[in-house]
């Protein structure tokens, strides 16, 4: 492990990275890239010990120029490490408007100094598109009513904050007020409109094909999701590359939480884990 070289596309609050870091010993080098400055801030203090550690403010979708960069530098790349969706800083940092716990504005961009926000979605946006993000990106079973009720909503005044976009939705699919949900009816479009404002799967797409060009043979591609349209992709791409003799697959099966992670850490319960290493 020390001398190695790794990229953590995802570097949140540095979690994953310090782990790494730790296990280097201070030989080798670790890149940790964020597309949201805040994240990258609380991740520089919480990572000042290490002095082989690097900061890219930058989002993954750019992962092929970045590696190519970092090549010139270390000529190799051991390790490249996605773990995706949003991270536990959005959720609770109101003003980012990820979550329908905490009332906040409409914005749910992962780099602030990115134009479009939700809001942007939910107000301007025709029918057909409210329509397809809730489909596709949700999978909602109640998107065509949603999106209909959204529309008609629209002439009266626009959405401007989560928890008046999460009520508005909770009164559109209940059959009745007192109707009980096993999850609240808001939290599928609330995916779709994060996946919508950031591109994610789009991101995701060329992030693993940069991926697979930049890494070293021998090196390793793990990829830890939270839904399953994010997982579907990394299964799919996986397999594809294995079948092209690029990849070796190493989890047939995605590795998931064991009941101790989940104890210490609740977010944790729908991950999955998949592993490749490049022939």
């Amino acid at each position: 492990m020390p001398g190695k070289v790794f990229i953590d596309c995802t570097l949140g609050a540095g979690g994953h990275s310090e782990a790494i870091l730790q296990l280097l010993k201070g030989q080798g080098a670790l890149y940790g890239i964020d597309a949201d400055p805040r994240n990258l801030e609380i991740a520089q203090k919480r990572l000042e010990q290490f002095k082989n550690v690097n900061f890219i403010h930058e989002n993954f979708d750019n992962l092929q120029f970045i590696g190519k960069e970092i090549l010139k530098k270390e000529k190799r790349i051991d390790g490249i490490l996605f773990d995706l969706g949003l991270s536990s800083l959005h959720v609770d940092e109101s003003s980012r408007g990820f979550s329908f716990l905490h009332d906040g504005p409409l914005d749910m961009r992962f780099n602030p100094h990115q134009r479009l926000t939700a809001a942007d979605i939910v107000n301007t946006y025709p029918y057909e598109e409210l329509l397809s993000i809730f489909k596709t990106y949700g999978e909602e079973k109640f998107s065509h009513r949603i999106a209909t009720a959204i529309v008609e909503h629209r002439r009266h005044g626009k959405f401007e904050t989560t928890s008046q976009l999460a009520n508005f939705v909770t009164t559109t699919v209940a059959p009745r007020p007192d109707f009980y949900f096993k999850r609240h009816p808001a939290t599928r479009i609330f995916q779709a409109l994060r996946i919508a404002t950031n591109r994610e799967l789009e991101v995701l797409h060329s992030g693993l094909a940069a991926a697979v060009n930049i890494i070293s043979p021998g090196g390793r591609i793990v990829a830890i999701s939270y839904h399953s349209l994010e997982d579907r992709i990394v299964k799919h791409f996986f397999r594809e590359k294995s079948k092209n003799e690029i990849l070796n697959v190493l989890t047939k099966r995605p590795i998931e939480p064991d009941e101790k992670e989940y104890e210490e850490n609740r977010r944790s319960r729908s991950a999955k884990l998949r592993a490749a290493e490049k022939i």
